[in-house]
């Protein structure tokens, strides 16, 4: 089995598996690496034209596009021949025949389709009723994603909580059958109380001060709180056609596999090195990095992992990503507050403070005092964005809980105190978000 990957209604790139599917290569067709040029970032930063790339930046890329954990026993149990170890495709082969059958919507503007297929369709949109949502969301861990191979709807996504893809034609809610670009996320209350509302929160703010340009809110679907969010890599053009946009995670731009996205080490290493190698304009782009680290630092968001740092791909030119999967993870005592990626020296949301703060962004690159003048903006344009959250989201939960920890840590970061933790510094549990939600459902 080989893979044929399209990108805007092109075939960009094939698979070449060897050692029996042990290893794959990504191979760029030949008309595409004669007209983009060589070393142009066109699938992934790590995949530059014209191939072939080294077989561990591509499978580190393909599996990227694949969810995790449950997501991904429940999608591999649904095709033959599919083998998981430790968590993640068992061999290169697995990850191939796994975006053979889920491979026509993921994110970004890829397409896997099995080789020698014909092009891709634009597909087609089913108009789901209330009974039908929630159907949906209570079938999530049967058909994660929503995705059904009998019906043709194959979906893929990253990330290991349960979520679901719908587009949003008109004011009606749609499946996106035969490969139609979804445009929305939808990710039910599970395994940690009002998380569809605290992320709809801390969003709202996180969109309010420039970090992104997508609305979320929060919909209630038979009594459950579900979080809906729009794509940022997709597009409503004023006819209603949804165009993809493509992008990657940090952890394909460097060729790391899910499995190690909590190893990307600091935003200074890694992430600041891509975004000086690849983008345009790497002084703003830095800011922009260093602008939604800080930001999950204030909320109190531990799981800023490679996966949750994205990049927006163009024909070759490089930008970063909004801020996206950002919550308060620090009002759950069960957490960690170990942060995903370190900051300065610091490893903790309870020890964060200026210092580390301003330290990772000189070691990006940032000057201090431009650091300094964007960490004083982010504080102040974030305490006018807390002032004007409205009712719908701040009732029926205690959000009093998340707005008075964010207040503090503004509070401690401005006078040069670690930002602190509820309950003090005492020692946490260990675990990563990811091991505590498994643990938590067993």
């Amino acid at each position: 089995m080989e893979l044929d990957l399209w990108l805007g209604g092109r075939l960009v790139a094939r698979t070449i598996s060897r050692d029996r599917g042990a290893k794959v290569r990504i191979v760029y067709e030949d008309r595409i690496a004669a007209e983009v040029g060589s070393e142009v970032p066109l699938l992934s930063c790590s995949l530059p034209t014209p191939g072939p790339s080294a077989p561990a930046m591509a499978r580190a890329f393909l599996e990227g596009l694949l969810p995790e954990g449950r997501a991904l026993e429940a999608a591999a149990a649904q095709v033959r021949g599919v083998q998981l170890r430790n968590g993640a495709p068992d061999a290169a082969s697995d990850t191939v025949l796994l975006l053979a059958a889920y491979g026509r919507e993921c994110a970004g503007a890829v397409v896997a389709m099995p080789a020698g297929s014909v092009e891709p369709s634009r597909g087609r949109y089913e108009e789901i009723d209330e009974t039908g949502l929630a159907g949906l969301v209570t079938a999530l861990p049967e058909h994660p994603l929503g995705a059904d191979l009998s019906r043709d709807i194959r979906t893929s996504l990253a990330g290991a909580q349960p979520k679901l893809l719908l587009a949003r034609v008109g004011d009606r809610w749609c499946e996106p059958v035969d490969g139609a670009p979804s445009t929305h996320i939808l990710k039910p209350t599970g395994a940690w109380p009002h998380s569809a509302r605290n992320e709809a929160l801390v969003m709202t703010l996180a969109r309010e001060i420039g970090l992104t340009e997508c609305p979320v809110w929060v919909e209630d679907v038979r009594g459950v709180g579900v979080l809906v969010a729009e794509r940022y890599d997709r597009r409503i053009r004023a006819d209603g056609t949804i165009d993809r946009l493509h992008q990657e995670d940090m952890c394909q731009a460097v060729g790391l596999r899910p499995v190690d996205k909590y190893h990307i080490s600091r935003p200074s290493k890694r992430m600041a090195k891509l975004l000086r190698q690849f983008t345009d304009a790497p002084g703003a782009e830095l800011v922009r990095l260093f602008r939604q680290l800080a930001f999950r630092a204030i909320v109190g968001d531990e799981d800023g992992h490679g996966k949750n740092y994205s990049l927006l791909l163009n024909d070759g030119s490089v930008t970063l990503a909004p801020l996206y999967d950002c919550l308060c993870t620090l009002i759950y005592p069960e957490l960690s507050g170990h942060m995903a990626t370190p900051v300065g020296t610091q490893v903790t949301l309870a020890k964060v403070d200026r210092t580390a703060l301003i330290d990772e962004a000189r070691a990006m690159g940032l000057p201090e005092a431009e650091a300094v003048a964007a960490l004083d903006e982010l504080g102040s344009s974030l305490r006018t964005a807390i002032g004007a959250l409205g009712p719908d989201l701040l009732v029926g939960w205690p959000s009093d809980q998340v707005i008075g920890l964010i207040r503090t840590r503004l509070d401690r970061l401005e006078t040069g105190l670690p930002l602190g933790a509820p309950g003090g510094d005492g020692p946490r549990s260990r675990r990563t978000l990811d091991q505590a939600t498994w643990q938590r459902n067993p």
